[in-house]
């Protein structure tokens, strides 16, 4: 019997080999770049469960003036001397989008059929993009059929992003030596994350993510698996950084020191505490956060309010904070407080096989890289 299973597990090996020598392998390396550091992502899904095979954050050590050259180097070379080191072989690569140079519409389109929306895309989208269509990479994905004024449409979400943008992602993914197979919107890699750690007893309720990074915030609301509101938000880690500068007139090396050191004070009696203490750095940078998390909270309550607008019967469960702020201190019980909604701080390794060795003050950034690595080679097919 033994040996008839071995010859058993011999020929499925097989055939996966020749299926990957003309679609390709399945497995996806995700690779999220962001504009403060690079963070890599390897999945193996065996049977149903995740397992994670390799991971990475590697800093961007490049000054703040550097040549889109030199940006290019200080990525690329990491990048390559992390492949090398912990034997990645898959060339097959995973990457996504964000910022003001990333357009998310949801729109209705007359009824075609995929391969008839494909060949008149550029025509249909140019009303709804407010960029040079000629200047842009368009893509689309249609969530099903609507019914407006009596008439069948097709509810279709659509993406432009700036051909620069996209060809300066694919060329350091090429010089690598990587093939880079899809280009996802951040926010919508954080869906794929969604549908693993969202809990089933929130029922029909929608959750709200913030993946605060460096220089921008994806705010994105998920419905029943289905992101329903994109939106970059440009207020983010820097943000808080450049507020801390200016309270105490010191370098970004200092303020962020004073971020991870202090965050925000929210509890009374803290807050006490620190007057009494004459912690004047510790009020000082609280104060200093407070003013940005206003201005965040104001923008949450502006795409809730059009979330809600939408239909009836439409709430939000659960907000998840993401990205590299995401653990600043009481940065979470300080907005739930303000939006009277449970706040929780994502960690998009929960659900993997494998992952004790992240450390929980590194997980929340992964949350793009980790909803990548979760594609798979031609799902879109």
């Amino acid at each position: 019997m033994a040996a008839k299973l071995e010859d058993v597990k011999a020929r499925l090996n097989a055939l996966k080999g020749f299926a990957e020598i003309f679609v390709g392998p399945r497995d996806l390396v995700g690779v999220d770049i962001g504009s403060f550091s690079v963070k890599v992502v390897l999945l193996k899904q065996e049977g149903q469960v995740w397992h994670l095979k390799s991971w990475g954050l590697l800093p961007i050590a490049a000054r703040p003036d550097a040549t889109p050259d030199e940006r290019k180097t200080a990525i690329v070379n990491p990048l390559r001397a992390f492949l090398i080191e912990k034997g990645i072989k898959i060339k097959e690569v995973a990457t996504s989008l964000s910022g003001n140079a990333v357009i998310v519409r949801y729109v209705k389109f007359p009824r075609l059929t995929k391969n008839e929306l494909q060949a008149t895309l550029t025509t249909e989208a140019e009303p709804f993009i407010p960029f040079d269509i000629n200047e842009v990479q368009l893509g689309f994905h249609i969530l099903g059929e609507v019914v407006e004024d009596g008439q069948k449409k097709m509810e279709t979400v659509l993406v432009a992003a700036k051909k620069e943008l996209v060809t300066a992602r694919l060329d350091i993914l090429e010089a690598v030596g990587f093939h880079p197979t899809i280009v996802d919107v951040d926010s919508f890699a954080l869906e794929n994350v969604h549908d693993h750690v969202r809990d089933p007893k929130e029922g029909s309720a929608a959750a709200l993510y913030l993946n605060i990074g460096h220089m921008v915030t994806n705010l994105s609301i998920v419905e029943s698996g289905v992101t329903r509101v994109v939106r970059d938000v440009f207020i983010s880690g820097q943000t808080m950084t450049k507020a801390i500068m200016k309270a105490f007139q010191c370098e970004a090396p200092r303020a962020e020191e004073l971020k991870r050191q202090f965050g925000l004070i929210i509890d009374p009696a803290e807050k006490e505490k620190a007057l009494s203490a004459g912690n004047r750095e510790a009020l000082g940078v609280s104060q200093s956060l407070g003013q940005v998390a206003r201005d965040l909270v104001g923008e949450v309550h502006r795409s809730v309010d059009f979330y809600l607008s939408q239909g009836p019967d439409r709430t939000i469960g659960r907000i998840f904070l993401a990205g590299g702020s995401a653990r600043v201190k009481n940065l979470d019980k300080h907005l739930a407080n303000e939006l009277k909604v449970p706040v929780a701080v994502l960690d998009p390794f929960a659900f993997l096989k494998g992952a004790e060795a992240v450390p929980q003050d590194l997980r929340p950034a992964f949350g793009v890289a980790v909803g990548l690595s979760l594609r798979r080679n031609r799902d879109w097919e």
